[in-house]
């Protein structure tokens, strides 16, 4: 596959993972592949010596693929800690409900 294609793959695919930043089921493996391609992306335009081009999207889907990780794995702590949070019980304390007098 062309470098060029690699990288247009590897923007997408981490967009996609940015996008779905709440399931981090998705975003995190999403975010990983977009890394990898870029990266192989960016070692066959290097490699091609510019001739092919796509070594701008390559870098594009590494960075995009990171920030999905990044986001995902973030969401995946936040919602460990909202979990743990409302299975113990404090959350409940946190929130009073008004009692009629």
């Amino acid at each position: 596959m062309p470098a060029m294609v690699l990288g247009i793959v590897a923007v997408v695919l981490s967009l996609v993972g940015c996008d779905c930043w709440f399931i981090e089921i998705v975003a995190v493996p999403l975010g990983i592949v977009a890394i990898v391609m870029g990266i192989n992306a960016r070692n066959r335009a290097n490699a091609g010596q510019g001739a092919f081009g796509g070594s701008g999207k390559a870098l594009a889907g590494i960075i995009t693929g990171a920030v999905a990780v990044g986001v995902g794995a973030i969401a995946a702590v936040l919602a460990l800690a909202f979990a743990g949070l409302s299975g113990s019980g404090i959350l409940n304390n946190l929130i009073t409900t008004p009692t009629p007098t």
